[in-house]
């Protein structure tokens, strides 16, 4: 139908209409945009919210072999699943409890390198390719700045 209107895909996401918008809000680019082949470049991998040697069955050779070099991995999953054989740490939550999983880690990476301590690394990174620096609009009230609004 896009193309019909004389609009392009641009990704499979075009096609179904199901962008997580997540993952380009906070990383700047698509999800689909990195190869597999790109996992050799790898030293940890964690393996969330897919199951790699079943629903990526032409990719899964790369997440095996780049073991090979030494890069290890992790895979949150609350099951047993195939891409859990290859994991150096395995993390089963509960079911339906991985957002707070996800809300922890980040949690614990803000604490740790933006609120306790700067860390030029992490600064550089959030303003190149996140929008974390435009989430909070700040005023002055009273001699100070509070947060205001998105």
């Amino acid at each position: 139908y896009l193309s019909l209107m004389g609009g392009v895909c641009m990704s499979f996401y075009d096609w179904y209409c199901d962008l997580p918008p997540a993952s380009p809000q906070t990383w700047g680019e698509q999800t689909d945009v990195p190869e597999s082949a790109d996992w050799y470049n790898a030293g940890f991998i964690i393996v969330w919210g897919s199951n790699v040697p079943q629903t990526r069955t032409p990719d899964a050779h790369f997440y095996t072999e780049v073991r090979y070099k030494g890069t290890k991995s992790a895979v949150v999953s609350p099951d047993y699943a195939e891409a859990t054989k290859f994991a150096d740490i395995w993390l089963n939550p509960k079911q339906g409890t991985d957002a707070a999983l996800a809300l922890a880690m980040g949690h614990v990476i803000l604490r740790e390198y933006h609120l306790d301590r700067s860390v030029a690394y992490f600064d550089d990174y959030a303003r190149r390719y996140t929008d974390m620096p435009f989430l909070v609009r700040l005023a002055e009230r009273d001699g100070r700045l509070v947060p205001e609004r998105l």
